[in-house]
């Protein structure tokens, strides 16, 4: 682990700074660092994510206690650092490209350095934080049905606090949406130490939050399609405001409505009842429904 003033020399010494463009702000209290770790529970076999490694600090930890881990880095300053700093390492690949090939669909290259199952432990850069989980979580189920990538068994990150209370949110809230939707019908969701700005170099505006991930194969199995959901929640959460039963009649609707009625029909969803009021299980139902009607006309996979 690496105390503030060992990070500052790093980034000097290479002729770098923190980019507010990539969101970097470095974890440096080390206590909290431990907390992170002990949250992860990584496995000595297991294969570990970073996104978002930085000057290694969180690195040097994990090398030390995973199986293999795979550094994504998007930075190409940091990349050199990375590559000077750990030349040799064993079990360590270290990746300079975005996690992301595009919003929702993880890197290809990504994806083949994991292999077919493997663990997420981060600081997640705030900017991809949400879209990222999203698409572990979806990966997650698409492995799970043998349809390849990469299943995540278990995401630990620290994150900012408000994208922690859209992902741990209930129905009824302003925070509530497809993020949390997703999360509760894929997962079990844990809420670690809260993490305050001054916790960070250079120092963010918001405070942030560990969260752990536990993906849940036999609550996975009860979804029929990820795309048929994710589909029906972007709709939904596209107005939230307005009536669930209005839906059908959006212009964009990527369902007939005939195949909608029915679904709502089978749910016994309260067509007035606003998108953020319905439970997971409600559009689990509607999901499901939808899908086996085989009425799509084209399916929308655009998380909010």
């Amino acid at each position: 682990m690496q105390t503030v003033k060992q990070i500052r020399s790093l980034l000097s010494q290479a002729g770098l700074r923190p980019q507010r463009r990539f969101g970097q702000c470095f974890l440096i209290d080390l206590n909290l660092m431990g907390k992170l770790l002990e949250l992860a529970e990584i496995a000595p076999a297991a294969v570990v994510l970073e996104v978002g490694p930085g000057s290694g600090s969180l690195t040097e930890e994990l090398v030390c206690r995973a199986g293999m881990v795979v550094a994504v880095e998007v930075d190409r300053g940091l990349c050199r650092l990375l590559y000077e700093r750990f030349a040799g390492r064993e079990r360590l690949t270290i990746l300079c490209c975005d996690a992301l090939a595009g919003k929702h669909r993880l890197a290809g290259e990504v994806i083949e350095a994991l292999g077919p199952s493997a663990d997420l432990v981060s600081n997640l850069p705030y900017d991809i934080a949400t879209p990222l989980l999203a698409e572990c979580l979806v990966g997650s189920w698409r492995a799970l049905r043998g349809q390849g990538g990469c299943r995540f068994n278990r995401l630990t990150f620290t994150v900012q606090r408000e994208v922690a209370d859209r992902l741990a949110a209930r129905p009824g809230g302003g925070d509530y949406g497809p993020i949390s939707v997703l999360v509760s019908l894929l997962g079990r969701l844990s809420l670690g130490s809260a993490v305050p700005a001054s916790a960070f170099w250079p120092k963010p505006k918001v405070a942030s939050r560990m969260v752990r991930i536990d993906f849940d194969p036999a609550a996975a199995q009860r979804l029929g399609d990820i795309d048929a959901l994710n589909a029906l929640l972007a709709l939904a959460f596209g107005q939230r405001r307005k009536q669930i039963g209005s839906i059908r009649r959006r212009r964009k609707a990527a369902f007939v409505p005939a195949a909608m009625d029915a679904a709502m029909e089978e749910s016994g969803v309260d067509r007035s009842r606003r998108p953020e009021e319905l439970k997971p299980e409600t559009y689990l139902v509607i999901a499901n429904a939808l899908a086996a009607s085989r009425s799509p006309l084209a399916w929308d996979k655009r998380l909010d």
